[in-house]
C-alpha cells in the first residue's frame, strides 16, 4: 500500500492500490466513454502558421535506450518517462470511499492504459522506467514538480491533465528541450505558450477547420450550404470563420448562414443537395432542427445532408426515423472501433488484469504510451526532432503533430465519422 507523503509519489505497476478499489467496486464508479470539448477562454485561433522541424543528422552515433545524453546541460536518461496525473492520493482519509475512487477514475484510468501500451512494446525489446507521480490537482504543487528529481532528468513528461496544472508545471520546469505531453486537454494550444507543449487533443477550431474542408468536398454544383447559427457558445466556437475555411477550400461554394430553423427553411434548394452544418449540440435545438428536416424530407425533392458539432456523438437520435438518409456526419478523436481484433485483445487484456472494462482514458493511455515509447526506443532523446515526421493510427486516437514555435505541438488528425444504424461509424 502506498502511504500519502509530501513528496512524489512512484507507483509500482498494476499493483498501484486504487486498481484494486476500482475492481471490487460497483461498474457505475467506472468512468464512461465521452468526450470533453473545452472551449477556448479566448476568442484567439491558431492562426500561427505551423513549421516543419528538421530531423536531426543521419551520421548521428546510434543511441541505445538507457544511455545517458546531455540535452541543453542537462544529465537525461533517454529511457525514463515521467507521468504525472491528478490521483488526488493526499485527499483520502482513513476509510476509502466511492467518491475518493470516482475523483482518482481518470488518473487511473489513463495510467492502467499507459502501462499496458509499455508492456505491449516491451515485448519488442523496449524497457522504460516508468515513474508515476500524483499531481494531486494543486496549482501550487504542480510548480513544485517542475523542478522535483524525479521529473528532472527525464526524456518525456506526460501530463499534467488540468490547463491550470499544466501552466504552472511548465512555468518551472526547465529542460524545454524535453517535451510535455497534455494527454486529454482539448484547449487549444495557444492558450498555454509553452513551445515544447505537445497537445494530444485536437482542439475544437482543428475539429471545425476538419469539418469545413469535409463538407467543401462534398459540395457540387447546384448544391447549397446552409450554417445553422444558434447563437449559443456551442455555435460561437464551432463556426467562427467556418465560412472562409470552406471557401478556402471550395471557392465555388454557396454558402449561406441562417439563424433560427424558420430562416433554414425558406433557404432550401430544390435543385441541388442541402448541406446543413449544426454549430449547436443542444440537445432541444438539435431535434427542433432534424424535425424540421424530417417535415421537409417528406417533400420531393428536398435533399439533405447533415454534418454535426463533434459533442453530436453525445446525443441519442433513436427517435428520428430518417437519420441514415441525412448521413450525418462529425469529426472525432476517439476512434475505437470495438469489433476490430486488436481492440478486442487489448479489452480482454485490460478487463483480465483490472476488472473493468476500459474507458476512452484508458484507450488515449494506451495509445500514448506506444506512439512515444516507439518513438523513445527509435531516436533516443533526439525524438524530438522526428514527432512531426512520425504519424500514427491508433486504438482510439491518431496524431499527426504540427509545431508551432510558440506553441509548441499540436495533433491535427481527425476521424470522420457517419451515423449508420444507430451507431456512429469511423468513415
Amino acid at each position: 500500500m502506498i502511504s500519502v507523503q509530501n513528496h512524489p509519489l512512484r507507483l509500482s505497476g498494476n499493483k498501484i492500490w486504487v486498481a484494486a478499489l476500482v475492481a471490487l467496486c460497483l461498474a457505475s464508479c467506472t468512468t464512461k466513454k465521452s468526450t470533453v470539448l473545452r472551449s477556448p477562454s479566448s476568442s484567439r485561433g491558431e492562426q500561427q502558421t505551423a513549421v516543419t522541424k528538421p530531423s536531426s543528422e543521419k551520421d548521428k552515433p546510434t543511441i541505445k535506450v538507457g544511455d545517458v545524453q546531455t540535452v541543453n546541460g542537462h544529465s537525461v536518461k533517454n529511457n525514463k518517462i515521467a507521468l504525472l496525473l491528478p490521483f488526488e492520493l493526499n485527499s483520502i482519509a482513513k476509510t476509502v470511499t466511492t467518491e475518493d475512487v470516482e475523483r482518482s477514475a481518470l488518473a487511473l484510468d489513463f495510467y492502467q492504459g499507459f502501462q499496458l501500451g509499455l508492456d505491449k512494446i516491451a515485448k519488442d525489446g523496449m524497457l522504460f522506467d516508468l515513474q508515476v507521480i500524483d499531481s494531486r490537482d494543486d496549482v501550487t504543487y504542480n510548480a513544485s514538480l517542475g523542478t522535483a528529481a524525479a521529473v528532472k532528468d527525464a526524456a518525456l513528461v506526460v501530463g499534467p491533465v488540468y490547463p491550470r496544472e499544466i501552466r504552472s508545471f511548465a512555468q518551472t520546469f526547465a529542460n524545454k528541450n524535453v517535451l510535455q505531453v497534455s494527454p486529454l486537454a482539448a484547449t487549444m494550444a495557444s492558450e498555454f505558450s509553452v513551445p515544447n507543449l505537445v497537445s494530444m487533443t485536437p482542439s475544437i477550431r482543428t475539429h471545425a477547420e476538419t469539418m469545413a474542408k469535409y463538407v467543401a468536398d462534398q459540395y457540387y454544383n447546384g448544391d447549397q450550404i446552409l450554417i445553422y447559427d444558434a447563437g449559443d457558445d456551442e455555435s460561437k466556437q464551432f463556426l467562427v470563420n467556418f465560412s472562409k475555411e470552406v471557401t478556402k477550400a471550395n471557392a465555388q461554394a454557396k454558402i449561406k448562414t441562417v439563424m433560427s430553423i424558420n430562416e433554414l427553411n425558406n433557404s432550401l434548394v430544390l435543385a441541388g443537395t442541402n448541406h446543413v452544418v449544426s454549430g449547436t449540440a443542444n440537445k432541444n435545438l438539435v431535434k427542433g432542427l432534424l424535425d424540421a428536416m424530417d417535415e421537409r424530407f417528406l417533400n420531393p425533392g428536398n435533399q439533405f445532408k447533415l454534418y454535426g458539432h463533434p459533442n453530436f456523438s453525445k446525443l441519442s437520435f433513436e427517435n428520428f426515423e430518417n437519420m441514415d438518409f441525412y448521413g450525418l456526419t462529425i469529426t472525432s478523436s476517439s476512434l475505437a472501433d470495438e469489433s476490430d481484433g486488436d481492440t478486442r485483445k487489448f479489452i480482454a487484456n485490460y478487463k483480465s488484469l483490472y476488472k473493468v472494462d476500459p474507458s476512452e482514458f484508458s484507450y488515449k493511455g494506451y495509445d500514448a504510451a506506444v506512439y512515444f515509447g516507439r518513438l523513445l526506443h527509435k531516436y533516443g532523446v533526439d525524438y524530438v526532432s522526428h514527432i512531426t515526421q512520425e504519424k500514427f493510427s491508433g486504438l482510439n486516437s491518431d496524431y499527426k503533430f504540427e509545431f508551432y514555435p510558440k506553441w509548441g505541438y499540436a495533433n491535427r488528425a481527425l476521424g470522420i465519422m457517419v451515423y449508420h444504424n444507430k451507431k456512429f461509424e469511423r468513415k
